[in-house]
């Protein structure tokens, strides 16, 4: 496909269609995702040449992808209710006021470090769905709360989910994993540290940033620094999973060593304990992790749903891959399996202990379909519409017109390719497929080390996840915030691209400098 200038402006379109109806003009997200679904396929049936059948094609495969999403989206809000409905939400509140301990540690540790722990052994969103919960229903504002764990997490992505984002950006781009490992996670010292700055400023502004910077600089240094040990040691995929831990542990010991605090008196004054309160948090945790042994995973059966689809090459040239086994959904890998688990016992538990009955569970159900129903419509049209301009050519004309308008400071531009690229799917690992290969093709072309732009590629849809819309519809359906999307991408995207432009100087130097 051949650069078009007009193409190019056509297509931005949906994508300024989209961040303009959900955050200036306040449109419901899913009439905003249904106006720009319907933009981007007009666009692309009319000025991109797919055909009608090609059309068709994407519009499955934008079907299939969502419900990977939205399976998520259905058990992390089925799993929150249980816990919400039961009281273990306002048990776990109750506990923290009577600690009386550090409210600005508890946030940091919490929203930035505890998220990206989550991050690292199951991704996909449920951070966002289970630490923005968390947060919300022990008594911080929901929106801040949100906002804090969307920028929060967003510095383990590219290592999280057991390393798959990073391990698709290997596969589309061919470049050695050793390597290009060490230089991603050394990339990734700036927005482990800005997205803790960040995290402090939404918070309580500036004064929070003063109060905690010395909590913040060693605690950034020590989860960065494991990250990257854990990409020379050649096991890249528990990176941010071992980075969270030692992170979060951080926290835990500052709160315990900062104020005085008594765990089993604080605990004694609450009607339910807050262990049992946890339960089906920690039980997430601990399934994901057995389930990771290799001698479990050796013993179960590969059971999997996958979708096959043709390839083809639309009238302007532009070829799509086949694909044989597209978004496999896993039965024993999918975090919707976990959240099922960790549901199902702690609603035995929660019944033995009577905190939970038949007719809370009526209630559980209602709650969880009323809160799913809107975003899943969204989700199942973001998706869509993302295909279609990924297989129309459109975002990688998208792409083409930015790398040329850069030119010399293409370094700069290539993390804000891969924010585009997180946005519209909601995923990192998405955005490295879509836009991996396109990003080497363009560094070899001006002369830049591929290594060092496929880095920043993967920098770039780590950060843009926290403005996701498919990603922020978890966060809001689940803490009952449905229509704040467009408030929570416009108040997000300014700190998403400031991680991401200060990423790209620091490549740009790097280039001019050093290589």
């Amino acid at each position: 496909m051949e650069y078009s200038l007009p193409l190019w402006v056509a297509s931005s379109l949906p994508i300024i269609a989209l961040l303009f109806m959900i955050s200036y003009l306040k449109v419901e997200s899913r009439k905003s995702a249904f106006i720009s679904f319907i933009l981007a396929a007009g666009i692309a049936l009319i000025l991109f040449r797919i055909s009608f059948a090609q059309l068709i094609i994407s519009i499955q495969k934008g079907a299939v992808l969502s419900l990977y999403v939205v399976l998520i989206i259905v058990g992390a809000i089925f799993l929150y209710n249980i816990v919400e409905i039961s009281g273990g939400f306002k048990a776990i509140k109750k506990f923290i006021e009577n600690l009386q301990g550090d409210k600005d540690l508890m946030f940091l540790g919490l929203s930035w470090a505890f998220s990206g722990f989550i991050q690292g052994i199951t991704g996909f969103g449920v951070p966002i769905a289970i630490v923005g919960s968390l947060l919300a229903g022990i008594g911080y504002k929901p929106i801040p709360a949100m906002m804090a764990v969307l920028v929060g997490h967003s510095w383990a992505i590219s290592f999280g989910s057991m390393g798959s984002s990073f391990f698709a950006l290997t596969l589309v781009t061919q470049l050695n994993p050793l390597t290009l490992g060490k230089i991603l996670a050394a990339f990734f010292f700036i927005p482990v540290f800005s997205t803790g700055i960040f995290v402090a400023y939404i918070y309580d502004g500036f004064e929070a940033v003063k109060r905690n910077i010395k909590y913040i600089l060693p605690a950034a240094f020590i989860m960065s620094s494991v990250q990257l040990a854990a990409a020379a040691l050649e096991f890249p995929h528990i990176g941010a999973l071992l980075a969270g831990i030692f992170g979060t542990a951080l926290f835990v010991f500052l709160i315990y060593k900062k104020t005085d605090i008594d765990l089993k008196k604080a605990n004694s004054k609450n009607v339910m304990p807050v262990s049992i309160s946890l339960l089906p948090y920690g039980l997430l945790v601990i399934s994901v992790l057995i389930f990771q042994l290799p001698f479990v995973r050796g013993v179960l059966p590969e059971i999997q749903l996958d979708f096959s689809f043709p390839g083809f090459t639309t009238e302007l040239g532009y070829e799509v891959q086949a694909e044989e086994s597209y978004s496999p959904i896993a039965l024993f890998t999918h975090p919707f399996f976990f959240l099922v688990i960790s549901s199902l016992i702690g609603s035995i538990v929660y019944f033995k202990n009577q905190y939970l009955n038949f007719k809370k569970v009526n209630e559980v159900f209602s709650k969880s379909y009323k809160k799913a129903s809107s975003s899943v419509l969204t989700v199942f049209l973001l998706m869509i519409m993302a295909l279609i301009m990924d297989n129309s050519g459109m975002i990688f004309m998208f792409a083409d017109g930015m790398a040329r308008v850069s030119g010399a400071t293409f370094p700069v531009i290539s993390p804000l390719i891969g924010i585009l690229g997180a946005f519209l799917t909601g995923s990192n690992t998405s955005s490295n497929v879509l836009f991996g290969s396109f990003q080497i093709s363009t560094a070899n072309m001006l002369g830049y080390s591929p290594y060092v732009i496929a880095s920043v590629q993967s920098v770039g849809g780590s950060l843009g996840s926290a403005i996701a819309p498919a990603k922020i519809l978890l966060g809001t359906s689940v803490v009952g915030l449905m229509g704040e999307e467009g408030k929570l991408i416009k108040r997000c995207l300014g700190y998403t691209l400031i991680s991401g432009v200060l990423v790209g100087i620091a490549a740009l130097l790097l280039e001019i400098f050093v290589l």
